[in-house]
């Protein structure tokens, strides 16, 4: 009796454990087709289906589930757009796994077969696009004969709206932040953001001897940091100044130096983000104005580099790919100037900071969907700034704004960084594009994570935008 039971007792292990080679194998070609529908929605460009897309699709479950896995037989997969939502994208995949024991009682093979379908989660977002528009940005990166820079730059940033523009029942708002040596904000200012007097350095004839009874007896040339009215420029106002197209600034000092008018720590405080000016003589909240031709060298001379950039854009919803376009061109149509990476990133977080001088246009929800908030910063190289120019930060040749013992440039890569934990801390996420950077240690801590930082050669760059725009979407699994 014990040996005829051997039998069917073997039987049953046997069959026991082909069923569980067949339930493993079926986790296996499952998790092989959520990876596939993950990458190929993560490949399309909005609600366009493309080989590209497919391609992907089954390479990722290739190498999930590569056809010998567990001596599959009959494996087939299909990755494909879904024929009723077009958003989505739908897998499908089966297999025949060979039996050892159950073969013998005439079951030679366990069929297996998932499906799957992934779709892209937009919610809401809110992007502010930081763009390097320094003198570099001109250069071509290969060599003659092939696009610049900025060229590159003005193709390729399409890639962003097109990973977007497939959201429904969301929003989705850009913003454009161009930086060299200052950024052009004026425009969005209020008249009360604006010192009505800003310091300069000049050289000027001044009295150096009076005479008993006042007057001057001789005089003499000061070159000093002066104190200019609004009068005694080219503009008739603030508004005038305001409504201009260089209407560019000079970076306030740190809130809570009121002894210190014109100094600028290298930290990086909520309040030098948030902090808005109460009234017109509100003057350690307010912002100086950047004009060139009221700056000299201690010889009389106008200083020799200085830069404006175009004007920044607000956050706004994007109709059509034309309209962003022409938000792109119009972003990068000032090309020149030094590096001051701090600078750009401090006013992209002030544009779509919930709780600052914006607030009432950046709700921290919208139609009750929470609002997700995204800096995309794009350079060509390390900070580089200029031991002479003219910046947002004054004429640091002669008077250091920003405080420290670092040299120049380092003081701005410390206050760099330190914008960029400041906005990261405020919730903002932080996307890193390296444009035919060689060095990338100045700027790569400056992004969110790893996988939220990327090095292009420019030929790609469309391609990096549309990675971007895929992970500020989110990638779910539906099925």
């Amino acid at each position: 009796m014990a040996g005829a039971a051997l039998v069917p007792i073997a039987g049953i292990i046997g069959s026991g454990l082909d069923i569980s080679r067949g339930y493993l194998a079926q986790a296996k070609l499952q998790n092989a087709c959520d990876a596939a529908a993950l990458a190929a929605r993560r490949t399309m460009s909005g609600n366009s289906w493309t080989t590209d897309a497919r391609t992907e699709g089954e390479r990722f479950f290739d190498f999930n589930f590569p056809s010998d896995t567990m001596s599959a037989e009959n494996l087939t997969r299909t990755v494909a757009q879904s024929s009723t939502d077009s958003s989505r994208v739908t897998v499908t995949a089966s297999a025949d796994i060979p039996t050892t024991v159950m073969s013998l009682f005439g079951n030679d093979e366990i069929e297996i077969s998932v499906s799957c379908d992934a779709d892209q989660d937009y919610g809401n977002n809110d992007i502010m696009v930081v763009l390097d528009v320094t003198g570099s940005m001109n250069n071509r990166p290969s060599g003659s004969g092939y696009p610049t820079k900025i060229d590159r730059l003005r193709s390729g940033a399409i890639g962003l709206y097109r990973a977007l523009e497939g959201a429904t029942n969301t929003r989705t708002r850009m913003g454009f932040m161009p930086y060299s040596m200052t950024v052009n904000v004026g425009r969005d200012l209020r008249n009360q953001d604006i010192l009505d007097t800003t310091y300069y350095w000049q050289e000027r004839r001044v009295c150096t001897r009076y005479r008993s009874n006042g007057s001057c007896r001789e005089y003499g040339n000061v070159y000093d940091l002066w104190d200019v009215p609004l009068s005694d420029t080219s503009w008739s106002s603030i508004s005038s100044w305001r409504n201009s197209s260089d209407a560019c600034i000079e970076e306030r000092p740190t809130i809570g130096n009121p002894d210190h008018e014109i100094e600028i720590e290298q930290s990086v405080s909520r309040a030098d983000i948030d902090a808005i000016a109460a009234n017109s003589s509100d003057r350690a909240l307010q912002w100086g104005r950047y004009v060139p031709s009221e700056v000299e060298d201690d010889d009389g001379d106008n200083v020799g580099t200085y830069a404006c950039p175009a004007r920044a854009s607000r956050l706004r919803t994007y109709s059509s790919e034309t309209a962003y376009q022409s938000a792109i061109d119009a972003a990068t149509s000032r090309v020149g100037g030094n590096t001051y990476h701090d600078i750009g990133l401090m006013w992209a977080a002030r544009y779509l900071s919930s709780t600052g001088m914006f607030a009432a246009d950046n709700p921290e929800e919208f139609n009750n969907v929470p609002v997700s908030k995204h800096i995309v910063y794009l350079t060509d190289g390390l900070l580089q700034v200029s031991t002479s120019g003219y910046s947002a930060y004054g004429y640091e040749r002669e008077r250091r704004r920003l405080q420290g013992s670092q040299s120049q440039n380092q003081r701005h890569v410390n206050h760099f960084l330190a914008s960029c934990n400041r906005a990261k801390s405020m919730g903002m996420t932080i996307w890193v594009i390296a444009l035919d950077v060689a060095d990338t240690s100045d700027i790569e801590p400056c992004a969110t994570s790893s996988g939220h930082f990327y090095i292009s050669d420019g030929n790609d760059l469309e391609e990096v935008f549309a990675q971007i725009g895929a992970g500020i979407g989110r990638l779910r699994l539906t099925q």
